[in-house]
């Protein structure tokens, strides 16, 4: 570190210490470098932490300065035109050809990060409180409604029997007495059942449905274990020292990283497949029938489904989280639990928007979800009153036309391959999060969801004419389904490598070839998903699709998969924000993390599921059945 502790060595800074700030010194010598902040303090001085707004990424610094100055004197114009003089004139980037003229300075005072507590923090506490009590004391609560209930009915029945019998004294037996009919007691629950113990039976009690989709926990499972990979990745390639990183451009470890990426596109095909496979069963087909209006309840039992839960993810992410941490690095977090838009999020158009101004970043993933369901409801309505051919040809339309979109996007923004496309401006918001340009995988899952749903409800389409065909030829269907995945998967995962190992020279391969790659790879691992399941949904097990696949650990990390999601963000962006060192990028950091984030997010995950998620999910189905009478 270079600190005020120690009289700056390194040529050029002294005559500018002196000169412009001889009380103050950068943390190091490298863009993202952190010095020793517990030091700086110590001896006497004070730290402010710096954010480099530039493109493509921001970059990040410590700044260790006599007192006479504080935070907010270094985000005046004036002291930010010396400030950017003073690092120019250190030649810190002049290796990675950056300059500071049309970027923005943004100071942080590290002892005073937290705003004062509002309205929305008690409102957020008493939320909490109000869900801890109902999971822990809700089966009393129950228990004395039904102790009251069975007294009353006692009482009544006593009054009854006692005006009978002074009706015997006056009139005597007459035929037309008053039959009694006694209310049986019944194990109902009641409608707000936030029972831990109930929560704590389902979450960890595994039942047999279709053993024909047991590949698809595995699925779910994988993604979810890449996308908390991947996201690890991205977060700590941000924050951590530029340098590493690019060392480590030309590695294996950098390849493997971007493709775990790929899990948001496992997601969406999943997504697509079980809402149809859902929404496409026999009786929900007749209900549309019968009253096209129906069509609506399936989304309001959507939106009820992930909304609460999604709801109070952003309030703790927004209102909580930010409170627990500290230190110079902790200003990187606070940014990314902003949430000055949150009723984009909460309506789910948050991914609509071309601006920066993101509350709760993942959420767009949900939203993107949403919306491409909503577009799926249309096929479902005419599967319903008109014919499944043209509700087929519709979601047919859907994947074309949105993957024309995607490509002719790629095309004329001349996206690269995906690991140099996430350094282009603007294509996070342009392109990665739409909902026409995501739909591909979506839409491929959705069209095998119908035909798997025909399938098993024996009506014949292409599927089972296929699975007839497999049945004769069962070992080289498998074979050929699993080598057909394999290899479209593998062709996407690595063919791009020799690109990788000349990154210095962005237009090794051509760059229409590189567009169109971009274009088309998330398609690709849907397609090549889809291969691998098919002998699984023809009922042909082996040990990859019912015992690796469906092992009880890939079961049990499914069903805390979407408490998972919400959360494993606030846990990366947490821990990362709470060095008070810049970490390295390296393969033994990325792997310690992981492990430790993997671990914390599991924990979390399992609360988050049983004292909010599991609950709320009884609640709507109750609420559900009682409007729809089902």
């Amino acid at each position: 570190m270079t600190s005020l502790l120690v009289k700056a060595e390194i040529e050029g800074y002294k005559k500018l210490f002196e000169d412009i700030w001889p009380y103050a010194s950068l943390s190091g010598t490298s863009l993202n470098q952190f010095g020793m902040f517990e030091t700086c303090l110590r001896k006497g001085y004070y730290y402010s932490s710096l954010k480099i707004e530039m493109e493509p990424v921001p970059s990040y610094y410590g700044l260790c300065h006599s007192r006479e100055c504080t935070t907010d004197d270094f985000n005046d114009e004036q002291l930010q035109s010396d400030f950017k003089e003073l690092i120019n004139s250190t030649g810190i980037l002049d290796q990675y050809n950056v300059s500071l003229d049309n970027v923005d300075f943004i100071f942080y005072d590290p002892l005073n990060y937290n705003k004062k507590s509002g309205i929305m923090f008690k409102l957020t506490l008493f939320l909490i409180g109000m869900l801890l009590l109902l999971s822990c004391f809700n089966p009393i609560f129950c228990q004395l409604i039904n102790i009251k209930r069975q007294v009353k009915i006692s009482i009544n029945i006593r009054d009854i029997e006692n005006n009978e019998k002074q009706d015997d004294e006056h009139q005597g037996l007459t035929s037309n007495s008053i039959p009694i009919v006694k209310q049986e007691e019944t194990n109902k629950q009641c409608f707000l059942d936030y029972s831990i113990q109930t929560s704590y039976n389902t979450l960890f009690t595994f039942k047999d449905h279709d053993t024909n989709l047991s590949i698809m926990e595995g699925y779910r499972s994988i993604g979810f274990l890449m996308v908390i990979f991947g996201h690890q990745f991205l977060d700590l390639a941000k924050s951590s020292f530029r340098f590493e990183m690019i060392a480590q451009l030309k590695s294996w470890l950098c390849l493997n990283l971007v493709n775990m990426l790929y899990s948001v596109d496992m997601f969406f095909w999943l997504g697509g497949f079980f809402s149809a496979y859902m929404l496409l069963e026999k009786s929900r087909v007749k209900l549309v029938k019968r009253n096209g209006f129906s069509i609506f309840g399936f989304l309001l039992h959507r939106i009820l489904r992930i909304w609460p839960c999604y709801a109070i993810a952003i309030l703790i992410s927004s209102q909580l989280v930010p409170y627990i941490g500290d230190g110079p690095r902790w200003f990187m977090a606070l940014d990314r639990f902003e949430c000055a838009t949150g009723w984009r999020n909460l309506i789910f158009i948050d991914n609509l928007f071309y601006d920066t101004q993101y509350c709760f970043p993942w959420g767009w993933y949900l939203s993107t979800d949403m919306q491409l369901f909503i577009s799926c409801l249309i096929p479902v309505f005419f599967y319903a009153k008109v014919n499944s051919r043209v509700a087929k040809t519709m979601i047919l339309s859907l994947l074309i036309i949105t993957q024309t979109i995607g490509t002719v996007m790629s095309l004329v923004n001349e996206y690269l391959l995906p690991p140099f496309a996430l350094t282009q401006p603007n294509m996070h918001q342009n392109y990665y999060t739409k909902p026409f340009t995501r739909g591909p995988p979506y839409y491929l899952g959705f069209l095998l969801g119908v035909l798997y749903r025909e399938l098993k409800e024996n009506n014949v389409n292409a599927l089972s004419r296929l699975q007839a065909f497999a049945q004769q030829r069962q070992l080289k269907f498998k074979l050929l389904c699993y080598i057909l995945g394999i290899l479209i998967i593998g062709v996407i995962w690595v063919g791009w490598r020799p690109a990788q190992l000349h990154y210095e020279h962005q237009d090794y391969w051509n760059k229409t070839i590189q567009s169109i790659w971009f274009a088309f790879c998330r398609l690709g691992i849907a397609l090549g998903m889809s291969f691998l399941c098919l002998p699984c949904l023809f009922g042909m097990k082996d040990l990859f699709n019912m015992t690796f696949m469906r092992n009880n650990y890939f079961r049990f990390i499914n069903k805390i998969s979407f408490s998972g999601y919400l959360i494993h963000q606030i846990i990366i962006f947490g821990l990362l924000g709470q060095f008070y060192q810049t970490p390295n990028f390296s393969f033994q950091t990325i792997f310690t993390l992981y492990i430790g984030n993997l671990f914390i997010t599991l924990i979390c995950s399992i609360l988050f599921c049983l004292f909010i998620e599991m609950p709320l999910t009884r609640m709507e189905s109750s609420f559900m059945k009682y409007m729809f009478n089902k």
